[in-house]
């Protein structure tokens, strides 16, 4: 493979530096490679594991000092997840691979801001950057300016204080995309600096926020002011923002396609605001909102008439009469979650959701009725998640595969009422299947499973 460009070797179970020698010797003109979050599991528990060198356990210094020297179109790298790297992993990158523009390091905890500032002095063509847990406070004012062609800056669970994020403004490098995510903490930052940082990149199209808990929805209309080019947008566990800060984003943010604010307070808006429809916006993830209700959901729907993809899972004030109703506007529609949804059995009747290729209904109420409707309506789909759908039997299922004829894939684990002849039946009525998940008391023989692979189908459990 010597012009193979693009290697994906993430979740490896087994990734060293012997396996790091083997691919830049075999493919010399790899631009695009990631080799994240390796399994490595070599029995950490037993006494062979304490003669082991960490070069026999995983991917260390040495062996991305010599990926580098030999892989000098290397253009992106993902090492995220591999402990054994320090700067000096950084260091060899940037010196022995000039076209460098995106490296991405997440849980590479040996890693410091000295090994960032110099990335960032030292390789002219970053355009983007992923890192976890860097002191930030720390980085100079040189290594940021340096950094003249950086784009993406995404910066998890790091320190990133004030005093950083004025230093980027006073860089002034041209960032369209930035996130900052503390999931596992609280942010060092306040808003002053996001604030500064926003009124300064009013060009930015995307921006992501999480567990940023001094915003309010007094807070997001002021910033909203600078956000007329964003076209993604990330508020996740900010508690303070409610439905008033989404009507806020659709009537300011003309370009907004994607809007993500993940466990909010959405129900919970007292303020009056003006609700304006954004035909722009395709993509609404609103998981984990537990006081959303079927009236606040009425209303999103008024705002995005060409809306494409909708998540509510885990939104435990939803009813089916919501999802119907949401529905009825919804004909572009083509991927709708409702995982953990308890209140939802049935998506409602109504006219064909032909752009409807995935439903996400696992754990939900979704029964034999809700299948019937699915059926009628969904004729184009091509995913369905039933997993732990208590409701689901073979009649229900008989109903999706006479009518659903593009059907690839369908999750059944977790469904208990199911019969064993079932499968054959879905394998062989169904020639468009290619993958079945089943529950494990129903998995067939190895020969029948044998038998449905050579029609195409491969039936396992999860």
């Amino acid at each position: 493979m010597k012009n193979l460009k693009f290697l994906t070797c993430s979740e490896l179970r087994t990734l060293r530096d012997l396996e790091l020698f083997a691919i830049a010797d075999s493919m010399p003109c790899l631009e695009d490679l990631d080799i994240s979050y390796p399994v490595n599991d070599f029995g950490w528990d037993s006494d062979e594991f304490e003669a082991r060198s960490p070069g026999e356990m995983g991917v260390t210094d040495t062996g991305i000092e010599v990926l580098s020297s030999k892989l000098k179109r290397l253009r992106k790298i993902d090492v995220s997840g591999n402990e054994f790297l320090t700067d000096y992993s950084l260091i060899t990158l940037s010196t022995n691979c000039i076209y460098l523009t995106d490296i991405a390091l997440c849980n590479c905890w040996s890693v410091t801001e000295y090994g960032i500032g110099f990335v960032m002095r030292n390789s002219p063509n970053l355009s983007s950057l992923s890192v976890q847990g860097i002191e930030f406070g720390q980085l100079d004012e040189y290594s940021l300016c340096c950094a003249r062609n950086l784009a993406t800056l995404v910066l998890c669970n790091s320190t990133v204080p004030d005093e950083f994020l004025h230093l980027l403004v006073k860089a002034g490098i041209p960032l369209k995309s930035i996130h900052l995510d503390f999931s596992l903490q609280l942010p060092s930052y306040a808003l002053s600096g996001i604030s500064s940082l926003l009124n300064k990149y009013q060009s930015l199209e995307c921006l992501s926020l999480v567990q940023t808990n001094f915003l309010t929805d007094e807070t997001m209309s002021d910033l909203s002011q600078c956000l007329s080019a964003l076209v993604r947008i990330r508020l996740a566990i900010c508690y303070n923002l409610t439905e008033s800060t989404f009507f806020t984003l659709a009537k300011n943010c003309p370009l907004l396609e994607d809007i993500t604010m993940e466990a909010a307070n959405f129900g919970g808006g007292d303020r009056a605001t003006e609700i304006v429809e954004n035909p722009r916006i395709k993509s609404l993830n609103l998981k984990y909102n537990q006081n959303l209700s079927d009236e606040c959901l009425a209303k999103l729907a008024s705002v995005c008439p060409s809306l494409e993809v909708l998540d509510v899972s885990c939104c435990k004030g939803i009813t089916e009469k919501g999802i119907a109703n949401f529905l009825k506007s919804g004909s572009k529609i083509r991927k709708l979650h409702i995982v953990e949804c308890r209140g939802i059995k049935n998506i409602g009747n109504g006219f064909e959701l032909s752009e409807l290729d995935f439903i996400g209904a696992a754990k939900s109420g979704i029964n034999d009725d809700g299948l019937v409707v699915i059926g009628n309506r969904c004729h184009g789909l091509l995913n369905l998640d039933l997993d732990g759908c208590l409701g689901v039997t073979t009649v229900g299922l008989k109903e999706i595969l006479t009518n659903c004829e593009r059907l690839r894939k369908i999750n059944l684990t977790g469904c208990p009422n199911l019969c064993a002849e079932t499968v054959d039946w879905m394998v062989f009525s169904r020639p468009s299947l290619r993958k079945i998940i089943l529950p494990s008391s129903y998995l067939p023989s190895e020969s029948q499973r044998q038998l449905f692979l050579h029609h195409g189908c491969l039936v396992l459990s999860e």
